[in-house]
């Protein structure tokens, strides 16, 4: 919760449009790239939203079911942009999972 609070801090102090959790976040993978391993208590809590995922999409889906009848003149768009973003995360995501597994085998080989 610290580096959400230091990223406000810090975006109230530069006087920038950028939101506090942005920098927060820069702050945390510098952090976490400078120790060079995951704490055990961001692991576990990372676990868990990874597994519970899901639920964060839940209102996402609800507000674009309701919302299905003002967007009937762009849907070709909105579902072509939205299969294309798609997979453009799901290889993104794959190729970063990838290099970390690979770094973390070269790391556990030396």
């Amino acid at each position: 919760m610290i580096f959400p609070l230091l990223g406000d801090a810090l975006s109230r102090w530069l006087r920038v449009s950028v939101p506090g959790s942005f920098w927060g976040f820069l702050m945390l993978s510098l952090a976490l790239g400078v120790l060079r391993e995951v704490p055990r208590a961001l692991s576990s809590a990372s676990a868990w939203l990874l597994n519970h995922l899901a639920l964060f999409l839940l209102p996402s889906l609800v507000a674009a079911v309701v919302g299905l009848r003002f967007v009937a003149d762009a849907m070709l768009l909105l579902v072509v942009t939205g299969l294309l973003v798609t997979v453009l995360m799901a290889v993104g995501g794959s190729l970063v999972v990838s290099a970390l597994k690979d770094r973390q085998e070269s790391v556990d080989d030396a």
